[in-house]
């Protein structure tokens, strides 16, 4: 990042990426356990449910990190257009605004 450059945050942003990354790590252990551990204790309908319940929080994490994708873009969207005004403002001709 470049001296003056600003980190794009919105609100909720700490809820978001806890809640992804728990959910990730969630997923990534479940699979872990799944293929090692409990290979021999998943057979037939404990099976099918276990990996149902592994890709149910498999689509909620994906879902979270869309989430999370929309509102950075919506806060950087908003970023750009504070800015943007801020710019034309100060170069207005002597320096004046339109609040003068």
């Amino acid at each position: 990042m470049s001296a003056g450059h600003e980190t794009i945050t919105y609100r909720g942003k700490r809820v978001v990426r806890a809640l992804g990354t728990i959910l990730i790590t969630v997923c990534a252990l479940m699979t872990v356990l799944g293929t090692t551990v409990w290979e021999a204790e998943l057979r037939g309908p404990m099976y099918a449910l276990y990996w149902s319940w592994c890709f149910l929080l498999l689509g909620i994490t994906i879902f979270v990190a869309l989430l999370d994708l929309v509102m950075i873009r919506r806060a950087g969207r908003r970023t750009r257009r504070e800015l943007f005004r801020q710019q034309f403002e100060s170069d207005r001709p002597n320096g004046k605004s339109r609040t003068d």
